[in-house]
């Protein structure tokens, strides 16, 4: 019994190892909480959701750093400061009896500030997704929506 599941575990690591998703290894000073309500709508599918973080080269290239799960309503996530990133907010689902499956991203570029906090409300429900984020500067007391940006807006 022991073996068999040894086994398993193995051939588990070796196709996660395979996959090509690396965990994003963040920076200790967490200054995004992304907080996620992800919901299939139905008992026979399910739906998760994930970020994507890609470093933003010259020529708007992107590097990608690795992938956060986020799989509990709320995850902190170490962006560095005063560099420009490229978000991108994944949303994956699939389907019990019919054995599809469906995915949908929307991606933004982020330039967090030194001192400031950033927090992500992620949604999907009834087949629609939303990211909306906010920049709160605690100094200031101040709040703002930051408006999407495309990546190819990384050059202005």
């Amino acid at each position: 019994m022991i073996r068999s599941s040894t086994g398993l575990f193995l051939a588990f690591a070796f196709l996660v190892g395979c996959s090509g998703i690396k965990a994003y290894r963040d920076s200790p000073v967490k200054n995004l909480v992304v907080r996620s309500d992800v919901d299939s709508g139905s008992m026979f599918s399910s739906m998760s959701a994930g970020l994507d973080v890609y470093r933003v080269q010259a020529g708007c290239r992107t590097e990608y750093e690795g992938t956060v799960r986020l799989d509990r309503p709320s995850v902190a996530v170490g962006l560095p400061s005063d560099r420009l990133s490229y978000l991108v907010f994944t949303f994956e689902g699939s389907s019990f009896l019919g054995g599809s499956s469906s995915s949908a991203s929307t991606g933004t570029l982020l330039k967090p500030r030194a001192g400031v906090r950033y927090e992500a409300a992620v949604s999907y429900r009834e087949d629609i997704y939303d990211v909306v984020i906010r920049e709160l500067d605690l100094r200031k007391g101040t709040s703002r929506e930051i408006p999407h940006r495309e990546l190819q807006a990384c050059g202005l």
